[in-house]
């Protein structure tokens, strides 16, 4: 699913007017293929010159939300991972070849640019180094549908959606089939890392 389709299904659920006017954010694409001294992945520059949101944008998750960077936010020195400006030097540890396309709460969401595919990973912060974390989507457009689905069971539905008693940590009902049905088709192999904070999937 690429990124028009993934934001035409979420502008259905989320009940936002789809997208009509085309931005053109070349100057953006340039200027960020400058900064990484290489050419961008054709999925990348779509997303950067049509689709990046203006300013930061949150999905609502059970925990810390996830931010999606605005257009300004995506560049190569990325504050607190790669460069410290207090400093005005770069941070050890960080691969170049790492594009930040969000974060939670600290943990980087990035892309790997040396890689021929788009998968979208999430790695942990404060381990010492950025060799931990996992895959959550295959290409940009799967990850925004499964952040934007995510968002909506936790807001969407009943008012106290989140049942944490003797029977674990849960998504009430309603939320809960709306979710997890459709992360089964959207989310594919990477159901689990999008469902497994609740005991009920």
């Amino acid at each position: 699913m690429n990124i028009k389709q993934s934001l035409t299904r979420i502008s259905v659920f989320l009940n936002i007017e789809p997208i009509s006017k085309i931005k053109d954010n070349q100057q953006e694409v340039e200027r960020i293929s400058q900064e990484f001294d290489r050419k961008l992945p054709n999925e990348l520059e779509e997303y950067i010159q049509i689709f990046a949101p203006s300013n930061d944008f949150y999905f609502d998750t059970v925990g810390n939300p996830m931010r999606l960077y605005g257009i300004h936010n995506l560049k190569k020195l990325q504050e607190g991972y790669n460069y410290n400006s207090r400093q005005q030097k770069p941070i050890n540890g960080w691969a170049d070849n790492l594009f930040m396309l969000a974060d939670q709460g600290a943990d980087p969401v990035v892309i790997d640019l040396d890689s021929n595919q788009m998968e979208i990973q999430r790695l942990i912060h404060g381990a010492g180094n950025w060799d931990s974390g996992e895959v959550i989507a295959d290409n940009i457009g799967q990850f925004l549908l499964c952040s934007a689905a995510l968002h909506h069971a936790v807001n969407g539905f009943e008012e106290d959606v989140i049942i944490d008693d003797e029977h674990g940590f849960c998504l009430a009902p309603r939320a809960a089939e709306w979710y997890f049905t459709n992360m089964k088709k959207w989310a594919g192999d990477y159901y689990q890392e999008w469902c497994t904070d609740f005991d009920n999937h």
